[in-house]
């Protein structure tokens, strides 16, 4: 099979799995289980962009978002007990108003694909050599103009923050009574 075949049969299962698993989180009735499918999604997003050849960008998807942001969300909804808090079943007015939404935003994002010109994939425009990746870790690591340190160390206080948030979730009692 050529390399293009492949590619475009990993493209279309991503593209599947992600939709599949997005209408998971949007008409899940159970709050963990929706956020198991966000875990998904943002897997087969990273699995796309990994089709791309952009493996660091995925890395950087899996790290951040999965291993962060889920993850803190997930201990938070197992860690509190209380059920009231979240709406099992929305209101007619806000599934009609959620409908609204969801088609303006379609319609937005439609629009925009329609009036793009996106210029042909080639080959060699998702070749990725190794000097692109030490180019993208100077950048990274880089205090100069056009560099991202600052987004970098933002990113790395994001974790920090999600981490210190699952330990706090997850204490037995109360912080004030030590």
């Amino acid at each position: 099979m050529h390399d293009g075949t492949v590619a475009t049969l990993f493209f279309y299962l991503f593209a599947v799995t992600s939709i599949a698993l997005a209408l998971g989180v949007v008409l899940g009735r159970r709050l963990l289980r929706s956020a198991v499918c966000l875990i998904g999604v943002l897997g087969a997003s990273a699995g796309l962009i990994l089709v791309l050849g952009f493996e660091f960008i995925a890395g950087i998807q899996v790290l951040v978002f999965i291993g962060g942001i889920v993850v803190l969300l997930l201990f938070a909804i197992m860690m509190t007990s209380e059920g009231s808090t979240f709406e099992q079943r929305p209101s007619a007015a806000r599934r009609v108003m959620g409908g609204i939404v969801a088609t303006a935003f379609f319609v937005v994002t439609l629009s925009v694909y329609v009036h793009t010109d996106f210029p042909p994939a080639t080959a060699e425009g998702l070749a990725v050599s190794h000097e692109d990746v030490h180019a993208i870790g100077r950048k990274l690591l880089s205090n100069e103009r056009d560099g991202y340190i600052v987004p970098f160390e933002v990113i790395s206080l994001l974790l920090l923050a999600a981490l210190i948030g699952g330990i706090v979730i997850a204490r037995k009692h109360d912080p004030e009574d030590t």
